[in-house]
Formats: structure tokens, sequence, C-alpha cells
């Protein structure tokens, strides 16, 4: 049975594309709320991105953390593509305290990624 949902999104034209670095940055979070301990708790991860013009193909780490944004590391990818992509990656967590954060995060220590959007991070706390 689902306790709580929480997710927060852009869609692709909602924002300005933007180059991706070899800096870790933070695209959005989510709180996962009421959960006790052994809920499940289902992340649900989604990266529009491509390749800049100047490389024949485009790589993106994926990163999901907990509770900081520079928290333990639960999820992690490397994705590439030829001209662009839409990632979407599901993770399964056991809640352990009544309040947990994750942040989804990316980088491309080349430089070779754009977000383009969309972006999503969502969270569903189960029974």
């Amino acid at each position: 049975m689902q306790k709580y949902t929480h997710a927060n999104s852009a869609n692709e034209g909602t924002f300005t594309p933007f180059l991706i670095t070899d800096k870790e940055v933070v695209l959005t979070s989510v709180i996962a709320m009421h959960v006790s301990p052994g809920n499940r708790i289902i992340l649900q991860m989604e990266v529009g991105w491509e390749k800049p013009m100047n490389w024949d193909m485009g790589e993106i780490e994926i990163v999901l953390r907990k509770d900081a944004p520079d928290g333990p590391v639960i999820y992690w990818t490397l994705e590439s593509c030829f001209v662009s992509a839409h990632t979407i990656v599901e993770q399964i967590e056991i809640g352990e305290n009544p309040v947990h954060v994750y942040y989804l995060s990316v980088l491309s220590s080349e430089h070779r990624a754009i977000i383009v959007g969309p972006y999503l991070l969502k969270c569903t706390v189960m029974e």
C-alpha cells in the first residue's frame, strides 16, 4: 500500500539547456516522509540529455545520493549516446528513519553532456 509520494521535475523547454562539467551538479531532490523501518522507498529517476556538437559521442554520470548533496552514493551509472538520450532508471531502498532526502546529480568528466530535459526524481513510500 502506498503511504507517500513526492516528485520534483523540469520539463524540456522550461529551462535553458546547460553543459555538464566534471563538477557534480544537483538537478533536484525529494523527501521521503512517513517512513517506517522496513518500508520500501521506490526512487524513479529520469534525465533527458544530449551530446555537445564538438564530440562524436556524449557521456554522463548519473548519481543518486542520500541524506545530503554530498552524502553516500546509493546509485550510479555511466551512460553514453551518439546524439541524445533519455535515461530512465529505478532504485529501491529500504526505509530506516522517518524522513529520508535523496539528491539526483549529474557530471561529465570531459564536458560531454548537455541537460535538455526532462529531468525527474520521484519517491514513493510503500508499506
